[in-house]
């Protein structure tokens, strides 16, 4: 197997990122599904210990509950920011941005008026889905949603969401990207669901104009969801029908361009050199891009050892105040390694810095700038 093959694999693999939440257990079928079939394809013996723990514990949770509610496992990250800001009519998304490894990046697209208020709603058979707005830049688009259900019946999650473009009827995701949802109920209800999933855009077609959101919602029966193995049997859900609601996207999205800076500056991770290439700056994401000598490129245990040591925090400072820009997810490359880290790109930070952490490496925290204006 080539060197190329290997790296393919990797990059694959190493598409889940390390905290994003998959909206459904439908969804981390699918990612298991699609990475074995890419391993029968090309052969793949060796991949980064992070990605094989990172399907290895899908596996399992898939195997304990055949529908992953993310609403019980997600990290409690309460922002002060948040708690204090108005978010106006999209106030009931507090609940889940506390718990969102990427806040800073809706908290800062709020803030800023980025946001494309939708509400509009689709109805069947006592399943209702509001799509309450859209967030999006040339690279990504974010949904949020609301499922409700009528009839006792006590919603899971809204299990499924697809993006097609209205007029040709194709998706608009790209397949290859790195897909992340997550959701909760809403406060003191068991018949409210908050969602918010965030697709990349598949950047070979042209944007969208008008959109069709198809979303499905998952449900038990009365009483149901207080029980705990509820989750692990079939035949104990219900599903909505799909659920369509149809869009005119603000034009005003495509207008704000991704940034690219080169940087090429050198650190060290544990005695062995990684170069910071470039910085691909947009208000959805900040994409940092590490490239590896030719000998580590292909030496699979030492680059698995950087990755796990891969700078994970920015610091970027907007006005008086110094906010950390955490990451989000990770990849591999053909030449290294690709961080993504939540953005705060629209309240026009003064500076961009990557943090390094005191270690074997150095005495005390480094950082490399990234933005300085």
């Amino acid at each position: 197997m080539s060197s190329q093959e290997e790296l393919a694999m990797l990059s694959d693999a190493e598409r889940i990122p390390q905290e994003q939440k998959m909206e459904s257990a439908a969804a981390q079928i699918y990612a298991i599904q699609a990475g074995i079939e890419l391993g029968k394809k090309r052969g793949k013996k060796l991949m980064f210990a992070k990605s094989t723990m990172a399907v290895m514990t899908a596996a399992v949770l898939i195997a304990g509950l055949l529908f992953f509610n993310p609403s019980q496992w997600l990290p409690q990250q309460a922002s002060t920011s948040i708690e204090s800001s108005d978010w106006g009519m999209l106030e009931p998304f507090k609940k889940l941005a506390e718990s969102d490894v990427d806040a800073l990046t809706l908290e800062s697209a709020i803030r800023n008026d980025y946001v494309q208020i939708i509400n509009k709603s689709a109805e069947k058979n006592g399943y209702k889905i509001t799509l309450n707005a859209v967030i999006a830049d040339e690279n990504k688009i974010m949904l949020l949603y609301t499922g409700t259900t009528s009839d006792g019946q006590e919603i899971y999650n809204v299990n499924s969401v697809w993006l097609t473009d209205a007029v040709t009827g194709q998706s608009i995701v790209d397949k290859n990207g790195n897909r992340s949802g997550m959701g909760s109920h809403a406060e003191d209800s068991i018949y409210t669901w908050l969602g918010k999933t965030i697709y990349p855009l598949d950047k070979n077609k042209a944007f969208p104009k008008e959109v069709v959101a198809n979303f499905q919602i998952a449900s038990v029966d009365p009483g149901m969801l207080a029980k705990p193995k509820t989750g692990t049997n079939l035949a104990d859900m219900r599903y909505s029908d799909r659920l369509k609601v149809s869009f005119a996207i603000d034009p005003k999205f495509w207008e704000q361009k991704t940034e690219i800076v080169v940087i090429n500056k050198p650190f060290m991770i544990d005695g062995h050199e990684v170069n910071l290439s470039q910085v691909e700056l947009s208000p959805l994401s900040i994409v940092v891009k590490f490239t590896l000598s030719e000998a580590l490129k292909t030496d699979w245990e030492i680059r698995n050892e950087i990755f796990e040591k891969t700078p994970s925090t920015l610091i970027s400072q907007v006005g008086k105040q110094k906010v950390e820009n955490k990451s989000i997810g990770g990849s591999g490359s053909e030449d290294g390694f690709i961080s993504n880290f939540s953005s705060n790109v629209l309240d026009h930070p003064k500076s961009i810095r990557l943090k390094l952490d005191t270690g074997p490496d150095r005495e005390k925290e480094e950082y490399i700038d990234i933005l300085k204006k």
